[in-house]
Parts: structure tokens; sequence; C-alpha cells
């Protein structure tokens, strides 16, 4: 009689545990490659002349007999291939002085030898210097044969997280002259950028985690130094049941050492509803391969992180034009119930090893099959008891 309770809990006891496993973890991982690249300070100087009422580039002076209180054409024009800059000038001459310029536009500003354009020129803006030169009055007979003419040194600095004080001598206050040297066709095309809304999704029927777009950077555009760019991303669940995103870094194995290098020069921060998830490098040394969680979803539940990098504003431009990128690594798991017969059925893929929940059905599916063979044990020893007798 004995025998037969037991036979009845374990037949109870494998019911039991069988029923709790026909729930299954279902997971599931989506990287996104982000890519970043920095902008440059770039500017141009080209000379132009009237000729018949319109303006064409200058064929140059050399040979051209002038006169004394002649007035001839001369326009220099400075042109901005790449980030707003704020741009100055020095003129500078042989036997002539600022004195014989003429047609300098008002907005100028003469401080500490030189001329500061008030406003950040915009990329592909121009502004011209001056119209044109005046020769001396003072020139005679005795100056013939004498070469004239008027040098005019273009410089730049970003004008992202820099305000020049024009009420001082020295407007720029000291602020190093940046160069760079690279190639430049003088074209400058202008891009019209289309916002991308970003999302990681974990798709119900199909149990997939699927982010868009593929980039998740492709909003923000080139850094300068000193910028702080953000954007948000949002993060659903559309499934029947709740579940728990995940998140980490990876830095690609094929960065070489300069792309490297830029990409430890970033910051990240991320936050969630106001929850600090994770400050530091852009590179994730912080995260060490380990997962932050997201939180938890409940079915239906939307929500945002948002993001943000930054750049030192000490970097120069030894860092223009370069480009780096990054792995994003979202991860989730889910509960689903499995309808089918034959027990439950697990997908795995890339599961995270957080330690925070264990997403797999072994402990229940164990107990159920010591319960069964238990049961069984029992049923042959009441079988063999009986016959015995």
């Amino acid at each position: 009689m004995r025998g037969k309770k037991w036979i009845a809990v374990g037949s109870l006891c494998m019911l039991l545990f069988s029923a709790q496993g026909t729930y299954a973890w279902y997971q599931s991982s989506v990287s996104v490659q982000n890519h970043i690249r920095t902008g440059d300070v770039n500017i141009g100087i080209q000379e132009y002349e009237e000729d018949a009422g319109r303006e064409v580039l200058c064929s140059g002076t050399e040979g051209r007999t002038v006169l004394p209180s002649q007035r001839i054409s001369k326009i220099p024009r400075i042109t901005n291939y790449a980030e707003p800059c704020y741009v100055r000038v020095k003129v500078s001459g042989k036997s002539m002085d600022e004195d014989d310029i003429f047609g300098m536009p008002e907005a100028w500003i003469a401080a500490g030898g030189y001329y500061y354009w008030p406003e950040p020129l915009d990329t592909g803006a121009s502004v011209d210097v001056f119209r044109a030169v005046t020769i001396p009055s003072w020139w005679t007979e005795n100056a013939s044969g004498q070469t004239v003419g008027l040098t005019v040194t273009a410089e730049a600095v970003q004008s992202a997280h820099f305000t020049p004080d024009f009420q001082s001598e020295d407007p720029w206050g000291g602020q190093k002259i940046e160069l760079c040297v690279h190639e430049q066709d003088g074209a400058v095309q202008q891009v019209e950028k289309v916002y991308q809304s970003m999302s990681v999704v974990y798709e119900g029927a199909a149990r997939n985690l699927v982010a868009v777009p593929e980039d998740f950077f492709s909003n923000l555009g080139t850094a300068m130094p000193g910028d702080t760019l953000g954007d948000s991303v949002s993060v659903r669940n559309t499934t029947e049941t709740e579940a728990e995103f995940f998140f980490r870094t990876e830095v690609p194995a094929e960065l070489t050492d300069e792309e490297r290098d830029l990409m430890e020069q970033f910051s990240l921060e991320i936050t969630q509803e106001g929850r600090l998830v994770y400050s530091g490098g852009l590179d994730g040394k912080e995260l060490e391969g380990a997962w932050v969680s997201l939180g938890v979803y409940q079915p239906g539940e939307e929500g945002e992180i948002h993001f943000t990098l930054q750049l030192p504003s000490e970097l120069k431009n030894v860092y223009a034009q370069r480009e780096t990128f990054v792995n994003w690594m979202f991860s989730v798991q889910g509960e689903e119930p499995v309808t089918e017969t034959g027990g439950p059925v697990i997908q795995q893929l890339a599961a995270p090893k957080t330690g925070l929940k264990d997403p797999a059905v072994s402990v229940p599916l164990l107990l159920a099959a010591i319960s069964g063979i238990s049961t069984w044990i029992l049923c042959r020893r009441e079988k063999c008891h009986g016959m015995e007798k």
C-alpha cells in the first residue's frame, strides 16, 4: 500500500514538472556596426578679377604695365571647404600697404595686425577680402621696372565650441591655428540628410531581435573637437510574454591602429528613462565583455535608451578626417509557451552570459525525469513483491 502511494506521488510530480517544462526560454541577439568620423578645418584662397563686367579667375599680373594712381581689379576670395570656421587675414605687400586696398567689406574687424571675419564661415561659403588695389601715386618714372604686389594670408580655426572676443586686440585669444593638408578638388557638395528612426524590436511570432537601421550613428554626421553628439533608440517587446533586453559593445578585430586610437578618444554615455546604464569609453573596456541589462519589458511595452558621444575639445587636426567604428550587441531572452506535443523546444542564439537569469528548462525536465525513473523503480518493486507473494 505504501508503494502505491509513492507511485501516485511520483506520477503527480512527473506531471507537474513536465508541465513546467512546457515553457521554453527563447533567445536572440543582433549586432549593429556604428561608424563615426571626424570633421576638418580646410579653407582655400583664390584670386579673381573683373573682366568686361564679370568675375573671372585671375590670370596673373606678371608683365602687366601699370601707372601711378591706377586702380587694378584684384579680388582675393576665401572659401571654406570643410566644417564651419572663423577666418582672419593678414595683408602685406611689396612697395604697397593696406592703404592701397579698396572695396574691403565693412564687416571685417581690424585687430592686432589682422582682419577678422566676425561670423563663422559655413561649409561651402566664401568671403571677399577686398575688390581692388590702387597703385601708389608717388610712383614716378624712377619706379619703372619695379615689382608691385600684395600678399594675403588667410588662417582659420573651428567655430564649434569657440567664441572670439572682438573687443580684444587678440580676438582669438591665442587660439592655435589649425593647419590641415589633404587633397581637395575644390568642389563642395551639399548632401541633404534624412533622419532615420532607430529601434531594437523583439518580434512576436518569429521571436527574433531586429535592429534598424544598420548603423545607429548615421544621424550624427561628423564630430569636431569638443562636440557632444547624441540620439535615441527605441526598444520594443511585441511578444506575448515578458522579455529582458541586454547590451554590450564589441571592438572589431579588423580596426587599424589609427581607427583604434580615434575610438579611444570618444566617451560614451547611455541612459534609459533617466537611469545611467553605461558611462565610459566608446570601446566599452569597462564592460569587459559583460552584458548590461536594459530591463524587463512586458508584452507590448516600449521604452527608449539615449546615447551620447563626446570628443575632447583639446584634440587638434591630427585627428581630422578620420573614421572609426564599433559594434553594439543587443540580446534578449524571453519565455514562450510551447503548444506542440512532444515537449518543449528550446531555441538558443547567442545567449547572454549575465548570471542574472538562467534561460534553461533543464531543471524541471531533470526533476520530471527523476520522478519518472523513481516511479518506474517503485512499480517494478511493487510488481516483484506481488509475485513473491
